[in-house]
């Protein structure tokens, strides 16, 4: 599909696609051959719901171009509600679990079965088949999504005890932040500790460990780019884009620990494409959850735009290798976002966001992030500029926490057509094992 024509609104899609699904039968969809030797990436925009996916469209595509993620051929929606007796609303441990092992389960679980019992991920699955595996993340590498996968444990919060299980379940390709994990206190690291939140928290030296296990190490530009495989750690600067907030005068471009988070996932392809059996690949953007959590719709723009570069990697990659399964979505939705009309004379629309997760002061002695007098709207929430037009619109915010919503999710490749229309987020396991032929 071009990834130029004219922007509808995603529903619109999911409803074309379930007409168009109905008018071939199941049993069409069942006749089509699958690959012999599938690969599969879940690419997760962590906190990213209708609205977030509708305001980077906006303001970085306007309305012609349609964002290279909501141009993938197949689209529906997820449900996110946890397997919890007591909450409606997902966390990212239960989200992520969901998908990797097609279980609903209580929030805080990760990667383990609803009784806290120990099931195989897709990522064993996947090595059980002789595929290579991988996690990349433009946030710490060892957070509850990716560990859901890659290192099940009873505590999201364990992550020493994750960095050491994705070594002893031998993922092959670690990409990320978190460097402070893979570190023993006392010790900096390779990256200069500048932030309140970088000094080493680890017992042991994990990136050595690695290295005796095989691992090429990187830590800046120039190390990432001499990687090699077939097993590799890249330990970057953790959320670059939004350092400027902790520190003054930051400035990502110039960071030589800063690898872009497109460059990690190229890189990835290339490492993990190696193997004739295929490979099972998670990617997430951590950031548009700590954006919404922290309400800088700003940094949100950021965060989708290394969404979209993210997706342009893999779709061209996809051209040259049409057995990849691409499959873009989110664990649950952050801030209870709302696109609104800027305040103006004629129709008043006051802000009524409430008080963020994380009051930072973003250099200002007004907070650029809060609520400001009589619906004044806070610098992080807009105005933004629908590209390509004079048209401007805002964003308020509901929530510090998750939201219950369901969430788009759209797809390419072998089985990307069982995504259309409405779906448990367990279904993300079901369609993965299908291909799997488990």
């Amino acid at each position: 599909m071009p990834a130029t024509h004219p922007a509808l609104p995603l529903l619109a899609l999911v409803a074309a696609g379930a007409l168009a699904l109905s008018s071939c039968g199941d049993s069409a969809s069942e006749s089509v051959a699958l690959p012999q030797h599938p690969s599969v990436i879940i690419l997760s925009g962590d906190g990213m719901g209708s609205q977030q996916r509708t305001a980077i469209q906006y303001h970085t595509y306007g309305l012609d171009e349609r964002q290279p993620m909501d141009a993938l051929p197949v689209a529906g929606m997820l449900d996110t509600i946890p397997g919890d007796p007591e909450y409606a609303v997902s966390d990212s441990a239960a989200g992520a679990t969901a998908w990797a092992v097609g279980k609903k389960v209580p929030n805080g679980t990760t990667g383990l079965g609803p009784d806290g019992e120990s099931v195989p991920t897709l990522l064993d699955l996947a090595k059980q088949r002789g595929m290579s595996t991988g996690l990349v993340n433009d946030h710490d590498v060892t957070n509850a999504t990716l560990a859901a996968f890659g290192a099940p444990v009873p505590d999201r919060d364990l992550k020493v005890e994750i960095a050491e299980g994705y070594l002893d379940r031998g993922v092959d390709v670690l990409f990320g932040g978190g460097e402070k994990y893979w570190y023993p206190k006392g010790d900096a690291g390779r990256i200069p500790d500048e932030g309140d939140d970088d000094a080493s928290e680890g017992s042991a030296n994990l990136v050595q460990r690695a290295e005796e296990l095989g691992y090429g190490y990187a830590y800046d530009r120039d190390t990432f780019d001499a990687l090699t495989g077939p097993k590799a750690l890249a330990l970057v600067q953790d959320s670059a884009k939004r350092r400027s907030n902790e520190i003054e005068g930051y400035d990502y471009h110039s960071d030589p620990h800063y690898v872009a988070p497109e460059k990690l996932v190229a890189k990835a392809l290339d490492i993990l494409g190696r193997n004739e059996n295929g490979f099972f690949l998670v990617i997430e953007s951590d950031d548009l959850d700590s954006d919404g959590h922290e309400h800088d719709a700003q940094n949100m723009m950021l965060a989708g735009e290394s969404m979209n570069a993210m997706v342009q990697v893999i779709t061209e990659y996809q051209k040259e290798h049409p057995d990849v399964l691409l499959i873009v979505t989110a664990d649950h939705e952050t801030g209870g976002m709302a696109i609104e009309n800027v305040l103006d004379d004629d129709e008043p629309e006051p802000n009524s966001d409430q008080v963020a997760d994380d009051p930072v002061p973003y250099w200002a002695e007004t907070p650029e992030n809060m609520p400001l007098p009589d619906g004044g709207v806070p610098k992080r929430s807009g105005p933004f500029t629908i590209k390509g037009t004079d048209r401007q619109f805002k964003v308020d915010w509901t929530t510090a926490e998750h939201t219950g919503t369901m969430v788009p999710v759209t797809a390419a490749g072998p089985l990307a057509e069982r995504f259309t229309g409405v779906h448990h987020n367990t279904h993300v396991y079901d369609v993965i094992t299908e291909l799997f032929g488990n």
